[in-house]
């Protein structure tokens, strides 16, 4: 058996390692993969965002299954052009990719099911986004539509720091197209955490909860990075929040994708904050995160 994994992080180390050890002994490839996965896979020296090469090399090779790690890889559209080379891939498709690659569209989603989440502003206009905090209750929650790296989300304990963010998403770009729309919500307070979900579109399977550390700077400061490290379990997973999460996140989820005809098959991996009135929904991934995978 042969299987690609797609990335270059830790992540893809964590996937291609313990793919690696199957009874089943798979030949694995990583493309690009790293310094790590040399010592269980062969690296491929194709780009994560090189699709159509990602492709010819699979069909060359005769690769049996693929795994994508990164978002921007799924939200290109990765899932779609295997599958319509007759290729086995693992990871939702395009369309169903936007649930991540979208917090507007997962926002939107999460409200028409009832997914627990934060209230939310969604605008298009700068101008709009800040006449918006002039009102707003501080703290607020700045994110970038689009996919940022992990970096698009800013706390702004001030109305200085918020307009900051909304100028430099909206008008500076510094995230590119992902900032030209935004989200600003109600901040929660609480544990942050998270969930992997593996889903066939019709059932979930749970996998342990994890808590990353996500802030740049040693004493939990600075920006938000995609995660700095991370722990599993943390303390507070216990067998009632998970059944809370399934309940009322999951399977509100699964409902959904099917009320709408959206075909998710992959890795759901929400974004949690656990508060005082239960788990709330902060974002959707649609891919293993990193670095929960790792641990």
């Amino acid at each position: 058996m042969k299987i690609l994994v797609i990335g270059s992080g830790g992540r893809e180390h964590a996937l291609a390692w313990k793919l690696a050890a199957s009874p089943r002994q798979p030949q694995v490839f990583c493309a690009p993969g790293n310094a790590g996965t040399v010592g269980v896979a062969v690296n491929v020296p194709i780009a994560a965002g090189d699709l159509e090469g990602l492709r010819d090399f699979a069909l060359r090779e005769g690769i049996d299954l693929t795994v994508v790690g990164p978002d921007d890889t799924l939200a290109a559209g990765c899932v779609d052009l295997f599958e319509a080379a007759g290729l086995r891939i693992f990871g939702p498709c395009r369309e169903a990719a936007r649930l991540e690659s979208s917090k507007i569209f997962a926002k939107d989603f999460m409200v028409r099911h009832g997914i627990p989440t934060a209230a939310a502003g969604r605008f298009e206009d700068a101008g709009a986004a800040l006449a918006f905090l002039d009102r707003a209750r501080l703290p607020v929650v700045v994110k970038a539509d689009g996919l940022a790296l992990g970096k698009g989300v800013v706390i702004a304990h001030t109305r200085a720091e918020a307009e900051g963010a909304v100028r430099s998403m909206m008008e500076q770009r510094v995230f590119g197209a992902a900032g030209s729309r935004v989200l600003i919500e109600e901040f929660l307070e609480g544990v942050e955490c998270s969930i992997h979900a593996l889903i066939d579109g019709e059932r979930a399977l749970l996998f342990p909860v994890a808590k990353d550390h996500k802030r740049a700077g040693d004493g939990d400061t600075g920006l938000n990075t995609g995660g700095m490290g991370t722990i599993s379990p943390p303390p507070q997973a216990t067998p009632e929040l998970l059944e809370r999460v399934r309940r009322e996140v999951i399977e509100p989820f699964l409902r959904g994708v099917r009320e709408e005809g959206i075909r998710f098959k992959g890795m759901l991996f929400p974004g949690l904050m656990l508060t005082a009135d239960g788990p709330r929904v902060l974002e959707f991934n649609c891919r293993f995160g990193d670095p929960e995978t790792q641990v």
